[in-house]
């Protein structure tokens, strides 16, 4: 995958992410940055996402992410000032620890606020790069040794889930314990089912109801 095909998936939800983050009840707007954020992109899509008021609790979930999401890509991407210029900073790894980073320019003029096209960047955060390679490095989880709840095997053997059931289990508990490390500071996890039938299993296995993005349609 090349890094324009995965900065063009990552963009869309970041920048939705920075807009909302400035809209306040009443309809007026207000300076508030977008926590950062780190998101894993997997089979060419955005898969998860996981946003906190610091940028060092965030990254505190690339392990988990690359472990039990087993993303292709891992992006974090956090709002600043650059060269003097409100800008979303992106900082890019992929599984086979190719690195990119990217400033997108924010603009804001009579309440209203757009983005620019992010540019490639030369080295923008050397830790979080660093952090993030150091996840990616790491083994992901063996989706195929789920075992099923709700049958036991022959002679006590042990059954497991499809591979595909299995994928959406373990990342409803990856997601989850995201969820779980960043409630109680206003962070938020998020997971985007492939499908509604994996989003219903991602809730029975698990998943908080308020992590859940199904897909349109």
């Amino acid at each position: 995958m090349r890094i324009a095909e995965i900065m063009a998936m990552v963009v869309p939800p970041v920048t939705e992410l920075a807009r909302r983050a400035r809209d306040v009840p009443g309809g007026t707007q207000a300076r508030q940055p977008m926590f950062p954020t780190l998101v894993a992109v997997r089979n060419d899509r955005v898969v998860a996402t996981l946003s906190s008021p610091r940028v060092g609790t965030t990254l505190t979930g690339a392990i988990t992410m690359a472990v039990g999401l087993a993303p292709q890509v891992l992006v974090l991407a956090a709002e600043g000032t650059v060269d003097g210029r409100s800008a979303i900073t992106y900082s890019l790894m992929t599984r086979e620890l190719k690195a990119a980073c990217a400033v997108q320019d924010i603009n804001e003029e009579d309440g209203q606020v757009t983005f620019g096209v992010p540019q490639q960047a030369g080295e923008l955060d050397p830790t979080a790069l660093r952090v993030l390679a150091d996840a990616l490095a790491q083994e992901p989880v063996d989706v195929t040794r789920v075992a099923r709840q709700d049958m036991g095997g022959t002679f006590g053997e042990r059954t497991f889930l499809p591979p595909e059931q299995g994928r959406v289990v373990v990342d409803a508990g990856t997601v989850k314990t995201l969820h779980d490390r960043v409630e109680g500071i206003a962070g938020r996890a998020l997971y985007l089912a492939r499908s509604q039938e994996a989003g219903q299993l991602a809730l029975e296995a698990g998943l908080p109801r308020a992590c859940l993005l199904q897909p349109q349609g």
